[in-house]
């Protein structure tokens, strides 16, 4: 197995959108952050359902260079950011990578000038705005929602967001065979050998969706069922026709 002697920190588990539950969980025990491998051994220890270490596994182990992910690397003028990679004049922001005069701002990618800003990726001159991409000068760009492309308003988002989770009940695809190791080898993570875990195909990923949250997607009005096979695989027509 991977391991790691990077602090993961309450910052790193945001920018991976962790569920408000685990970031609390965490904070409690660590609240100078920690290592992958302390976490998992406490997650283990407390008996908490699996979910949350294949969590782990998935969203931070996966990455074997995982100081980039938490550390600053040649950047200068950062104050109050996280994960800022080769750039300048970075203030109160995350996830900065090759940018320059950056402030208060989320994900941004090859990109100058931007301000309050979150997602924006090789622009320029970018204020108060969402999800920007190849964008010169930009202000004011509402934060847009959708559902199988389909914009929708938020609170419509939100309903079906929120029913959608309540369906899969902790439930998400996992792209690679991690599980089936420990499960094979009678739960031990010492004889699952996780460094021979491999990638596993999208279709493989998703078989296990509930059959809930399948029909719950098939009733949707929004839905478009050529794109959802072609994400997971699931052919939902076959049941219409």
């Amino acid at each position: 197995m991977f391991i790691t002697k990077e602090i993961i920190t309450k910052e790193m588990l945001k920018s991976k959108r962790a569920c408000k539950e685990g970031i609390e969980w965490f904070e409690s025990r660590f609240p100078n952050g920690t290592t992958i491998d302390d976490a998992i051994k406490e997650l283990k220890n407390e008996n908490i359902e699996t979910n949350y270490i294949w969590w782990f596994y998935d969203e931070i182990q996966k990455d074997s260079k995982i100081h980039t992910l938490v550390g600053i690397n040649e950047s200068n003028g950062v104050n109050e950011s996280f994960g800022v990679n080769w750039s300048d004049g970075v203030n109160w922001s995350d996830g900065v990578n090759w940018s320059d005069g950056v402030n208060k701002s989320d994900g941004v990618n090859e990109s100058f000038g931007v301000n309050e800003s979150f997602g924006v990726n090789e622009s320029f001159g970018i204020l108060n705005s969402y999800g920007v991409d190849n964008a010169l000068f930009l202000a004011n760009k509402p934060r847009a929602y959708s559902i199988f492309g389909k914009e929708v308003s938020e609170k419509r988002f939100s309903d079906v967001k929120n029913k959608l989770y309540s369906f899969l009940d902790g439930w998400h695809p996992t792209f690679n065979n991690i599980k089936s190791l420990y499960l094979k080898y009678g739960s031990n993570w010492r004889k699952a050998h996780i460094q021979n875990a491999e990638e596993i195909s999208k279709e493989e990923a998703w078989k296990d969706m509930p059959k809930a949250a399948i029909d719950y997607v098939k009733g949707l009005p929004e839905l478009d069922s050529d794109m959802f096979k072609e994400i997971t695989g699931i052919d939902v027509d076959c049941d219409r026709k």
